[in-house]
């Protein structure tokens, strides 16, 4: 009976006209090349939204080396394409250089015109991961779920003082030796 109701449905008219597959066909895996030294390759990616602390901020933006594994997290009001630009120009650009290769996620405040100019200006290659795909930038997530697990240990009752907190989890994170490398990044 289950075979032919089945068979019924894949012949009937209206479902072969409606019940269309809606995915897309999955692409080929484009893996990321390795870089051959630090700061040629860096992931950037914000947590998820936290309590506005009072200095006004909101987000982390997460900026790690792929070779050392050294990250830099900012805090920020927002998540906004400037916003983006000017912490990666302060904190990172000014300070280490300029990357050949700067990965990302698809999101607005990274795949927009502002941060296309921004790298084309700087002759940095900006990549994109796969849509819908937070492992393709497993590298940022993966900071992202310390940084917010060790937050939840310092922070106050109301956790709106993360933002005090984030230079020294982020200096902890870098002193420690990471597993992949077996070194420390610092």
């Amino acid at each position: 009976m289950k075979i032919t109701i089945n068979n019924y449905i894949k012949n009937y008219l209206k479902c072969q006209k409606f019940n269309i597959e809606r995915r897309k066909a999955p692409g080929l895996l484009h893996p990321v090349e390795a870089p051959s030294g630090p700061f040629q390759l860096i992931g950037i990616g914000y947590t998820d939204p936290f309590p506005i602390t009072p200095q006004g901020n909101k987000y982390a933006l997460a900026i790690t080396d792929y070779s050392t594994k050294w990250v830099i997290a900012i805090p920020l009001p927002n998540q906004t394409a400037q916003t983006t630009a000017e912490a990666l120009y302060e904190h990172y650009i000014c300070i280490y250089g300029v990357p050949m290769r700067i990965f990302s996620d698809q999101d607005s405040h990274f795949n927009n015109e502002l941060m296309g100019a921004f790298t084309q200006l700087l002759s940095c290659h900006h990549i994109k991961s796969t849509p819908y795909h937070p492992q393709t930038i497993g590298t940022i997530e993966r900071f992202n779920t310390t940084f917010e697990r060790q937050l939840a240990k310092v922070t106050d009752q109301q956790n709106n003082d993360w933002d005090i907190h984030l230079k020294s989890i982020t200096f902890a994170y870098n002193i420690g030796q990471h597993a992949t490398t077996k070194f420390s990044p610092y």
